[in-house]
């Protein structure tokens, strides 16, 4: 793929972070409450349940942890298990299944065999109560409302000080069948196809479920009237829970949330989220920064420019957003459609039994939240339209691709446009500025140059009479501010290039910020101490280049 597009996918959003997976540990726990049960770990730990254990950190480890550590009362979790499996239900066994990145997932298992799931949100979800809230009502609303299927909530706390456990927590049924990615490999490929076609359908139905403010979704009763706009009876519109409004210290930014009543007031909250955290921090996230930057004729970041590409977008804002009314429409969107998430007939491992994962679910602008599922995501040559090559020489992933669009376009071709949509210039622009504050500035400045040439302008906001823009740029770069953003971004693309290379010796993924498998830590310490004489040999000339390249290394941890 293209340094160009692989900048642009990584800049989006559209990489998705890896789902962590650790050992499930079973264990049966004691109660106080005049009964005990069966112990299947004799030295039973509490903090075990407690800690995170998926993943270890090469740098930055103990805040990773603390971000990702949650006690709470046990006693209590299998109590409300039991009260929501009614019938006098008695819990025989807890196990904590594999880690996901932001909660904590217990298997509840009854003495009839039934088995309930509870759902703890770690201190890194999200915003307390409005995250678990709004999950619960997402939930609640794609199973009875759009009859996509996803786990039936049976109880829940979403304050903290009201809890049994001491915690936020979701019970909710187990979703039945197995987990796809554990079967995606041996799946044949008719099987994979009717998978492709049913996420195809679910995201048309997604899609199509139009909403008339944007934010998240919650029931009534969770928000209050001030900060909410009521949809019907059940459910209401309140404020964001995504993850790109609270991580890296953009919780701490005091910016509008959400609800919005408009695409343009979306967008603007957006570009100030990023311009308070300028404003407020004195630094940038390095784990979030795509190249290794601040070393000798390297590119070095600087708020300044930040803050004017930032403020040059805001004066182009309104013509950048589509015209067509069904782009800017609001909908909710399963921002994380991967193997893990979705679950299948055991039995019939082509039919989808269960979509997991409703947590931080947007409803937002369509053309700035759509895109293909991570599930069918392609990397290879540019495809013609819907042209399809020789069966000899088609690949699954195209044959997946292609199939996705062809019924996509079948049943929501408007899904389908904002997808494309993406692509443009303006649709760029708009992917890219809501992660200036990370990185990215000499990217979407290149972008903001192009777009007021005079093709590009004229195309986008259209001409008089007289072959003349209908509305005059108010960007003018001139030739020596052009020439300046030129050199920077050639700067910043080799910075790029450094650390992609760095990661590819390590064999890692693009975003990674040093978390790791306990099996796999050593070998990876191993590749890294490797790879990182490897880049100081290749890049240092003389002794002072190496020391500043040291200094600026990424893949340490963060001075205090």
């Amino acid at each position: 793929m293209p340094l160009e597009s692989r900048i642009y996918r990584f800049i989006s959003g559209l990489l998705k972070p890896c789902v962590s997976h650790t050992t499930v540990h079973s264990l049966t726990i004691p109660l106080s409450r005049g009964r005990a049960y069966s112990t299947i770990i004799p030295d039973y730990d509490p903090e075990g349940f407690y800690r995170y254990s998926a993943q270890k950190w090469l740098w930055n480890e103990p805040a990773q942890l603390l971000c990702r550590h949650v006690q709470f009362n046990i006693d209590a979790l299998i109590h409300v298990a039991e009260e929501a499996a009614g019938h006098g239900s008695v819990c025989v066994d807890v196990s904590k299944l594999p880690e996901g990145n932001s909660n904590k997932v217990f298997a509840v298992t009854m003495q009839d065999g039934k088995q309930l799931i509870v759902k703890i949100p770690n201190p890194n979800s999200g915003p307390s109560h409005y995250t678990t809230a709004s999950e619960v009502a997402t939930m609640q609303f794609v199973r009875e409302k759009l009859q996509i299927p996803a786990p039936k909530v049976l109880g829940y706390c979403s304050r903290a000080s009201e809890s049994k456990l001491g915690v936020e927590y979701i019970v909710m049924e187990k979703a039945p069948g197995i987990e796809l990615g554990r079967i995606w490999e041996h799946l044949k490929s008719r099987d994979k196809l009717s998978i492709v076609k049913q996420i195809a359908a679910i995201t048309c139905t997604l899609a199509q479920s139009q909403f008339p403010y944007h934010g998240a979704l919650y029931r009534r009763q969770d928000v209050t009237q001030s900060e909410s706009f009521v949809l019907d009876d059940e459910f209401a519109i309140g404020p964001t829970t995504g993850r790109a409004w609270f991580d890296n210290r953009r919780a701490e930014a005091e910016v509008p949330r959400g609800p919005w009543t408009s695409a343009e007031n979306v967008a603007k909250s957006l570009v100030r989220r990023e311009i308070a955290c300028l404003e407020r921090f004195p630094s940038f996230p390095r784990d979030t920064q795509q190249g290794i930057f601040g070393g000798p004729s390297g590119y070095h970041p600087t708020k300044e420019a930040k803050l004017s590409v930032l403020h040059d977008f805001l004066k182009i804002r309104p013509h950048l957003l589509p015209k067509e009314e069904k782009l800017s429409t609001g909908v909710l969107w399963h921002n994380d459609l991967h193997m893990h998430n979705i679950f299948v007939d055991s039995e019939n491992p082509s039919q989808i039994t269960s979509i997991i994962d409703w947590q931080g679910t947007p409803i937002y602008p369509i053309f700035l939240i759509c895109h293909h599922p991570s599930l069918i995501e392609y990397e290879g040559p540019e495809l013609d339209g819907f042209s399809q090559p020789a069966a000899k020489d088609l690949f699954l992933s195209q044959s997946l691709w292609l199939t996705y669009e062809i019924e996509v376009q079948r049943a929501a071709p408007e899904l389908l446009n904002t997808i494309r949509h993406r692509d443009t210039l303006p649709g760029q622009i708009l992917g890219t500025i809501g992660s200036t504050y990370d990185d990215g500035e000499p990217y979407a400045q290149s972008l903001l140059v192009d777009i007021t040439k005079e093709h590009a302008w004229k195309q986008l906001v259209g001409v008089d009479e007289n072959d003349n823009p209908s509305v005059l740029c108010p960007l003018k770069y001139s030739e020596q501010d052009v020439a300046k953003f030129k050199t920077e971004y050639a700067k910043w693309e080799k910075d790029v290039e450094r650390k992609m290379r760095v990661l590819e010796e390590i064999g890692v993924y693009t975003g990674w910020n040093g978390a790791v498998s306990p099996h796999d830590y050593n070998e990876v310490v191993r590749r890294l101490a490797v790879a990182k004489q490897n880049f100081l040999d290749r890049e240092s000339a003389n002794e002072e280049e190496r020391a500043m390249w040291e200094k600026v290394w990424p893949f340490q941890d963060s001075v205090k």
